[in-house]
């Protein structure tokens, strides 16, 4: 959760996190989400930072590495 946590705390909460399989990332994203949301005053900004972060995340990781374009031919021989 997000609030009077320490910066030290949260980076190794990422640390951690990013060395989770894709689907538990998801699943700790949905967690988060789903505290928030049992709050009485909702908090709607850290819900929605944690949404577009768990998104994009998800995103990317579909996404996969860029692939390479072939080299162009010159149209001139060597000869």
């Amino acid at each position: 959760m997000m609030g009077p946590t320490k910066l030290g705390r949260i980076r190794a909460e990422l640390r951690q996190a990013f060395e989770m399989p894709d689907a538990e990332l998801f699943a700790w994203f949905n967690r988060q989400l789903g505290d928030l949301g049992q709050e009485p005053n909702g908090k709607a900004a850290e819900m929605a930072t944690l949404r577009l972060l768990r998104d994009a995340l998800v995103k990317e990781s579909k996404r996969g590495a860029p692939r390479r374009r072939a080299p162009r031919p010159t149209g001139r021989s060597k000869s």
